[in-house]
């Protein structure tokens, strides 16, 4: 089932967190590390976001995933065209549940709330070694705009 995330849900949301953060320590060691504090304060900021939507996904009354969207714009500057648009923050569903449409479903959750805001796209940023995430990311119509390069010097 998918619905908007309340303020009960927060302690479950900081645990599928945690396991996001983990995912992300594995496969970016040098830029991530898993989370260990309860940043339950920052998603309960954006529950009370009116520019926010932060969506689950429940199964038996568990959370299975979560994805969390937040309305932007573009700075007032003469070389950027203006923009209005949601920005993905981030979207995950645990291991067991995946390959089940849970990620689709929370992405047509986050399109519809972007469209009902008059958004002129969605926009995220993902891991290059996230290859399952940039294959439904793709699946869902996201292309490339901007690539980041990074040059070690150690």
């Amino acid at each position: 089932m998918l619905r908007e995330a309340q303020f009960v849900d927060l302690s479950a949301i900081v645990d599928l967190y945690q396991q996001l953060t983990t995912e992300m320590a594995t496969l970016a060691p040098d830029t991530y590390r898993p989370l260990a504090t309860d940043n339950r304060q920052y998603f309960a900021d954006y529950l009370q976001n009116d520019l926010a939507r932060l969506f689950v996904t429940e199964s038996h009354g568990k959370l299975t995933g979560f994805a969390l969207v937040v309305l932007a714009q573009t700075s007032a500057s003469p070389e950027f065209v203006p923009q209005h648009f949601a920005q993905l923050i981030d979207l995950f569903v645990i291991p067991d549940q995946r390959h089940h449409g849970l990620a689709k479903q929370l992405m047509a959750a986050v399109t519809a709330f972007a469209k009902s805001h008059q958004a002129s796209f969605i926009q995220l940023n993902v891991l290059s070694a996230n290859k399952t995430a940039r294959e439904v990311y793709a699946k869902a119509g996201f292309e490339p705009v901007n690539l980041t390069l990074q040059k070690p010097l150690n």
